[in-house]
């Protein structure tokens, strides 16, 4: 549950919402990785400062993943649920450096809110991760994914009748629709977009 720090944060929904999962996912249970950073601070790793305190991945960090070319998205300095998140070492996670790097296996979404005002997990580094390969539908509220190109992509593919519009991780960690695909791994199909505020997704992985 959230633990709000801001009264103004009490009617703040969650981003990713389970629709058929009871069967079809599982939030699988993860930790924060925690390798340390290249280059960084003595004692600074992949989601904490030196001093202990929170910290989220930005532009530019070398671990545990792939150089990221973008720090990873955040609402009210918070990452938020629904990001695409990669494994690491053993049970630990990080967010995904995105589309410049397909030989990343997305793991699943993220489950929770990490640091900043709408923070879930305090101090603890264990978070889930929604996997859910077979017919595990879930909605997706704005921002939890970047709306770029999709409603023009829905609309050719519904003219194409039948035709699938796939979500990629993006620079980011977040869902998002490219035209060129290549060889990544699409994470999510997209189901309905009823609203430039709501989708409805098929998750993948």
């Amino acid at each position: 549950m959230l633990r709000l720090t801001h009264l103004s944060n009490k009617y703040q929904k969650r981003l990713i919402r389970p629709i058929y999962a009871q069967t079809q996912a599982t939030p699988y249970a993860t930790s924060l990785d925690e390798q340390a950073l290249t280059g960084g601070e003595a004692g600074q790793t992949s989601f904490k400062n030196a001093d202990g305190s929170r910290r989220l991945p930005q532009s530019g960090d070398e671990s545990p993943l792939h150089t990221r070319t973008a720090a990873a998205y955040t609402l009210k300095n918070s990452l938020t649920p629904g990001l695409v998140m990669v494994r690491t070492v053993g049970e630990s996670v990080a967010v995904s450096t995105g589309p410049e790097n397909a030989t990343e296996q997305p793991f699943g979404l993220l489950a929770n809110f990490v640091g900043g005002e709408l923070d879930d997990i305090g101090d603890e580094d264990t978070v889930g991760v929604w996997r859910g390969a077979y017919h595990a539908f879930f909605e997706l509220l704005k921002p939890a994914w970047n709306d770029t190109g999709l409603a023009a992509a829905l609309e050719e593919s519904a003219n194409k009748k039948g035709g699938e519009v796939n979500l990629y991780a993006a620079a980011d960690g977040r869902l998002q629709y490219f035209s060129e695909a290549k060889n990544r791994q699409p994470v999510a199909k997209v189901i309905d977009r009823p609203s430039a505020s709501r989708i409805l997704i098929e998750l993948l992985v």
